[in-house]
């Protein structure tokens, strides 16, 4: 490799290195973290309202015509709301959590609020969604998790090390869920100090609501 192109690309990994490290980026990190459910709180609206006027029904729920589109939807926001109710009980704070779902994969909540986001652009039927749902959850929850890690990192040192060894940050390692399941039990007091109950409502309410609208909106208002 030529000479001038490793300076290249040495700086460039050094500027990389400064730019990580540095106050300013973790304060931008930080600021991302603590907004990523405005975020989509922000965004869902939006493309809702630009699919009821582009009359863009969503996938149908209910009998006679289920969608298998509709049924991928709520089999996703189930399962991330189970995760993220099976990850609040082990989250005890002042402690590296290890146990349960953190024993599959490091960060299951945000696994869980993705599942969650999947399913409800699954339900939606206009695909160009995705094109402004994902790139919002990517920036604003891939934030958190990169904030997450150097605190975890910087807090925890070689245990944080040692776990990051063997536990994935998103994608799960199902070979570690037996051990997963044999550690510590799911704690009731933990999930009801959280207050996951709520969000996991909320959660498991977004298919009706988008039946509904589908009812109301589309098929008595818009005759769809």
């Amino acid at each position: 490799m030529p000479k001038r192109l490793t300076a290249i690309l040495q700086r460039t990994k050094h500027i990389c290195t400064e730019l990580s490290s540095s106050r300013r980026f973790k304060r931008i990190l930080n600021w991302l973290r603590k907004r990523r459910t405005l975020s989509l709180r922000v965004v869902f609206p939006i493309v809702i309202a630009e699919n009821i006027l582009n009359h863009e029904k969503p996938h149908e729920l209910l009998p006679p015509d289920v969608s298998p589109m509709a049924i991928t939807a709520v089999v996703l926001i189930l399962t991330g709301a189970f995760l993220r109710v099976w990850a609040r009980g082990h989250f005890e704070r002042g402690r590296l959590f290890t146990t349960g779902p953190y024993a599959i994969v490091r960060h299951p909540l945000y696994l869980g609020s993705m599942l969650i986001v999947a399913g409800v652009l699954f339900q939606l039927s206009d695909w160009t969604n995705w094109l402004v749902v994902w790139p919002v959850f990517a920036i604003f929850y891939g934030a958190a998790v990169l904030y997450e890690e150097r605190s975890l990192a910087n807090r925890f040192g070689e245990q944080w090390n040692d776990y990051c060894a063997t536990v994935p940050a998103i994608v799960p390692s199902l070979t570690n869920y037996l051990s997963a399941v044999s550690f510590r039990k799911w704690n009731w007091r933990l999930f009801k100090n959280s207050g996951e109950l709520v969000t996991s409502l909320m959660a498991l309410s977004i298919p009706i609501l988008i039946e509904v609208m589908e009812e109301v909106v589309f098929e008595k208002m818009l005759h769809v």
